[in-house]
């Protein structure tokens, strides 16, 4: 475990180092897709958030200081956390929901951040930004990344370990509104989850992050937190659109993003193999389900998930694919850390390691840049893109009571 805790605490303080500072929040420049072209990438200061912003960066900081109690760590995670704070209302306010895009994430990582430093104030600064989220939200987005879907297990996590019964109310209202939003069809439930240019729309998407998957988790959790059987039979829906959809020859599940494919290339749809689109999220979704529920099902499909996340792992090149948390390589190895959590399957999390210590010795070994989540554009400091996020990977890898930051709640 050594060295993976030493690179971790290495990409912290490397972090820390590049940190701009100003009277006391800091802050970090890096790379931005700005538009549905993914070649137009431009450098701009952090925002926020806990996706690609300060927020995700306190957090990674903060579990790195709580393991090596180093000031220069601690104080940098301080600086970012405060950061946050005092832009989360920069937000637009379709994005008061949101947990990796938008406030609700930045108040949980302010209540996390003051968890791990000991620190009560920032826990109330996170409640107190919670609170102040409009409660009669209609006409959000769906989705784990931005939407509903990502907000109501943290809503539940926080209603319990917080004596908080509004958030809980406030969970079910939300529930309901992705009830009343689904299109229902012979195939299942399914949402339309990104607002895409009308040439490009097509089928409502599977997959974790803007797909039926984590929606059909977000249900799960209200049922568990509600015994109420129709949120049950919600989640049973979305997963029942993605079965319609289910390859038995890719063990996996379709990614319809079509305006992402080259010019002229095959009408058959392509296949994701990351946390956000494809197998791995999924695989999260049916290991909380088997979780909650016991269904044979679910077990099958985490199954078949994790052999393709596996099968990825041994075949891909991660120096063209990535390492980041979204759709790189240590996103998909922690993955299978969950599984072999749930399941006891020491094998994946070998797998794991192995992926761990060939990134270190091809990128930190070589003194190269890490490749993180924004294609040809060098390391970013951010958590589900770039280092902040690898850096937290090894976290993981050497302390599995460290939860993951891609199922929050």
């Amino acid at each position: 475990m050594k060295p993976f805790l030493e690179q971790a605490l290495g990409i912290a303080r490397r972090v820390s180092r590049d940190a701009i500072w100003c009277n006391g929040s800091c802050n970090w420049i890096g790379p931005s897709i700005e538009s549905f072209d993914m070649t137009d990438i431009r450098h701009r200061s952090f925002g926020p958030d806990l996706y690609s912003g300060t927020s995700g960066v306190a957090l990674f900081l903060a579990s790195a200081s709580e393991v090596s109690g180093e000031r220069l760590v601690r104080k940098t995670a301080g600086g970012a956390a405060r950061h946050a704070h005092m832009h989360a209302q920069d937000l637009a306010p379709a994005l008061r929901i949101g947990m990796y895009s938008g406030n609700l994430g930045i108040a949980w990582a302010l209540t996390r951040v003051g968890e791990l430093l000991g620190e009560a104030a920032w826990v109330e600064r996170g409640l107190a930004l919670l609170d102040d989220i409009d409660e009669e939200v209609t006409a959000g987005a769906v989705d784990v990344m931005s939407g509903y879907a990502g907000a109501i297990p943290v809503l539940l996590d926080l209603s319990r370990r917080y004596l908080r019964p509004a958030w809980l109310e406030l969970a079910v209202r939300w529930g309901d509104e992705l009830e009343r939003s689904a299109v229902k069809s012979s195939e299942g439930w399914s949402w339309k989850a990104i607002n895409l240019p009308a040439h490009v729309a097509g089928r409502n998407l599977t997959g974790f992050s803007h797909g039926t998957a984590g929606i059909g988790w977000a249900f799960l959790e209200l049922f568990e937190a509600t015994h109420n059987r129709h949120f049950r039979d919600a989640a049973e829906e979305a997963f029942r659109y993605e079965r319609t959809h289910y390859s038995v020859e890719h063990e996996n599940w379709p990614d319809f993003r079509d305006y992402l494919k080259p010019p002229g290339s095959s009408a058959a749809p392509a296949f994701g193999v990351a946390w956000c689109h494809g197998a791995p999220g999924i695989a999260l979704s049916r290991i909380r389900a088997w979780h909650l529920t016991g269904s044979a099902e679910a077990r099958q499909e985490a199954d078949a998930a994790i052999r393709t996340t596996k099968r990825t792992l041994e075949t891909l090149n991660t120096a063209m694919s990535g390492f980041s948390l979204c759709h790189g390589s240590a996103g998909n190895a922690d993955v299978l850390l969950e599984f072999d959590r749930e399941f006891n399957a020491p094998d994946l999390r070998q797998s794991a390691e192995t992926v761990a210590h060939k990134a270190i010795e091809q990128f930190e070994d070589q003194r190269l840049p890490w490749p993180c989540g924004v294609p040809g554009a060098g390391e970013t400091a951010n958590l589900m893109l770039g280092i902040s996020g690898i850096g937290y990977f090894y976290l993981r890898l050497a302390n599995p009571e460290i939860p993951t930051v891609l199922m929050i709640g």
